[in-house]
C-alpha cells in the first residue's frame, strides 16, 4: 500500500518542492533503501530472537513515520522520513510470512500465496484514496486558456499530505488489530529450533486448547532426544526446564489427546504437516529432527545458505527477487507520471481524474492475480510453472504496452501487466519461505527481500534518467528484467508442491 501511495503522490510532490524529472525518483529510492535495511535487519532478528516482536514493531514504526512524513517541510526531509518508514515496511514480509507459514499445516500452505491478495487490496485502497483526494486538492491543471496556472503549493497542493496521513492512520488501525485482536504466540518451530522446549510445550498446549482439545505432558512424554541433549542448554535455561517439568499440567480427559496421539500430532505439526504417512517410530523421527536442529545451532544462517544444499537455490531466489523488483519498479513507480505525459493523436489530453481512474483500474487488475495464484500453484504447473508463466507473460504484456497506439490498448496491456506481475509476486512471496528450512527461513526471506529493495533503490533513479532521454526506455528494461526472471525460475532445483519440508 505504501509503495502505491508514494508512486501516486510522486507528481504532486515534484510540483510542491519543484524537483526535476531526473531526481524525483530519489523519493522512491529513499523508501526502498529503508525497506532494504528493514528486510535484512528484521529477517535476521526473527531468526535469532523470534517472529513475535517484529510482528508488531514493524507496523508501529511504519505508522509513526507515515504520520510524520505527511508534515515534511522539504523534499529531503520527506526522503529521510520515508527511509525510516521503509525500515518498518521492509520488515513485514520476512517476519510475517515466516510466522504465518509456521502455523500452517502442509495442506494449507497455499494460503500463504493467497495472503498476498492483501497486497493488491492495499494497492487498490491507495489508488481509490488517490482518486478521491488528489484531483481536488492539487494544483490547478493547465488549460488552453491558461497553460501555466498559478498555484500556492502551501494551500492548494496539500492532497499528497492528506493521502500519506490517511494511509498512516490505516496502518495504525492494523497495528491496533494485531495488538488487541490477532494476538499470536511465538511459533513452536522457532522455539524448538532454539531448544526452548518448555515454551514449545506451553504454546502447543495453548494451540490444542484453542482447538477444543486438552494435552497432558509430563517428563515421560518428552522425546529421548530432548532429555539426552538438555546438557547443551545454558545453565539458566536448564534450571528452568527442570523446574517446568516438576509442575503438574492439565490431564487429558476422555476427549483429550492421548500420549501417542499427541506425540504424533506435535511431530506432524512441527514438520508443517508435510508428513501424510504414519511415522514408523515417533521417538526416532523426533530424535533425528532434534539432532539436525542442534547441528545447525552453532552455524551461521548465511553459512548454511551457502552450503551445497542451498547454494544454487538461494542464488537463483536472490536473482528472481532482484530482477522482479527492477522490472516491476521501472514500470510501476513512474506509471502515474508516465500517464500524465502520455498523449495520442486525435485524443484529448488526460485530466488528473482520468489519470487516477486509469491507475485505479490498473491496481484493481492485480487483485485476481493473487487469487488465481493460490489456485494455480496446486495444479500440475506447481510453483515453478506458475511463476515462469507469469514472468514471461509480464514481459510480453510490456512489449505490447511499449507499442501502444491508443489509450484503450494501453489500459488493457497495463492491466495485464498488473495481473501477471501480482500473480508472480504472490507465488514468489509464498515459495521463498516455503522452500527453506526453519533455521534459515527468516534470513533467506529477509536477504532475498533486501536485495529486491536494493534493486528498488536504484530503479527509480535510473528510470527517471531514462525517462528524460526517451520515455519508452524504462519499458524495455522491464521487458528484459521479466525475461531474466523467467529463466531463473526454470533453473530452480526445487518444486515445493508435494515436496516434504525438511524443518
Amino acid at each position: 500500500m505504501w509503495l502505491q501511495a508514494v508512486a501516486i503522490t510522486l507528481p504532486r510532490v515534484q510540483r510542491h518542492f519543484d524537483v526535476s524529472n531526473q531526481w524525483i525518483g530519489i523519493l522512491c529510492s529513499a523508501l526502498f533503501t529503508g525497506m532494504t535495511f528493514g528486510s535484512f535487519f528484521w529477517g535476521t532478528y526473527s531468526d535469532s530472537r523470534g517472529r513475535k516482536i517484529p510482528y508488531t514493531m514493524t507496523l508501529l514504526i511504519t505508522s509513526f513515520f507515515g504520520i510524520l512524513s505527511s508534515f515534511a517541510f522539504s523534499f529531503w526531509s520527506l526522503c529521510v522520513l520515508l527511509f525510516f518508514l521503509g525500515f518498518g515496511v521492509g520488515g513485514n514480509m520476512p517476519t510475517d510470512g515466516a510466522l504465518y507459514l509456521e502455523f500452517l499445516p502442509k495442506e494449507y500452505h497455499y494460503l500463504l500465496t493467497f495472503m498476498s491478495v492483501f497486497f493488491s487490496f492495499g494497492a487498490v485502497l491507495a489508488s481509490v484514496l488517490g482518486y478521491i483526494i488528489l484531483p481536488s486538492t492539487s494544483c490547478p491543471e493547465p488549460s488552453i486558456t491558461d497553460p501555466n496556472p498559478a498555484c500556492d503549493v502551501a494551500t492548494q497542493n496539500i492532497g499528497w499530505r492528506i493521502l500519506l496521513f490517511s494511509v498512516a492512520v490505516i496502518t495504525m488501525l492494523m497495528l491496533a488489530a494485531r495488538s488487541l485482536w490477532l494476538k499470536l504466540p511465538e511459533t513452536p518451530k522457532y522455539l524448538l529450533s532454539k531448544d526452548r522446549i518448555n515454551e514449545t510445550i506451553i504454546v502447543l498446549q495453548d494451540i490444542a486448547r484453542i482447538n477444543g482439545e486438552t494435552v497432558s505432558i509430563d517428563r515421560s512424554d518428552l522425546p529421548n532426544g530432548v532429555q539426552r541433549d538438555k546438557s547443551r542448554l545454558p545453565p539458566t535455561e536448564a534450571a528452568e526446564e527442570e523446574a517446568f517439568l516438576q509442575v503438574p499440567h492439565a490431564e487429558g480427559g476422555e476427549e483429550g489427546l492421548t500420549h501417542p496421539q499427541h506425540r504424533r500430532w506435535s511431530s506432524e505439526y512441527q514438520n508443517g504437516g508435510y508428513n501424510d504417512h504414519e511415522p514408523e517410530d515417533d521417538d526416532a523421527v523426533t530424535d533425528k529432527m532434534l539432532s539436525e536442529l542442534y547441528d545447525t545451532r552453532s552455524r551461521n544462517s548465511l553459512a548454511i545458505l551457502f552450503s551445497p544444499k542451498w547454494r544454487r537455490t538461494i542464488i537463483l531466489v536472490w536473482c528472481i527477487w532482484t530482477f522482479t523488483s527492477v522490472a516491476f519498479t521501472m514500470f510501476n513507480v513512474l506509471l502515474p507520471k508516465y500517464l500524465e505525459t502520455l498523449g495520442f493523436e486525435g485524443e484529448a489530453a488526460p485530466t488528473l481524474k482520468d489519470v487516477y481512474w486509469e491507475y485505479m483500474i490498473y491496481s484493481l487488475a492485480g487483485v485476481p492475480g493473487s487469487v488465481m495464484a493460490s489456485y494455480m500453484i496446486e495444479t500440475r504447473l506447481g510453483r515453478k510453472g506458475t511463476m515462469a508463466l507469469s514472468a514471461f507473460g509480464s514481459s510480453l504484456s510490456l512489449m505490447i504496452f511499449s507499442a501502444i497506439e491508443s489509450r484503450v490498448t494501453m489500459l488493457l496491456s497495463s492491466s495485464a501487466v498488473s495481473f501477471l506481475a501480482t500473480l508472480l509476486y504472490a507465488v514468489i512471496y509464498g515459495y521463498t519461505p516455503e522452500v527453506f528450512d526453519t533455521s534459515v527461513r527468516g534470513t533467506a526471506v529477509g536477504s532475498a527481500s533486501g536485495l529486491g529493495r536494493v534493486a528498488g533503490i536504484v530503479s527509480p533513479v535510473i528510470s527517471g534518467i531514462l525517462l528524460t532521454i526517451r520515455p519508452v526506455l524504462p519499458l524495455y528494461v522491464s521487458v528484459v528484467g521479466f525475461s531474466i526472471v523467467g529463466i531463473c525460475i526454470l533453473l530452480l532445483p526445487y518444486e515445493t508442491r508435494g515436496r516434504p519440508q525438511e524443518d
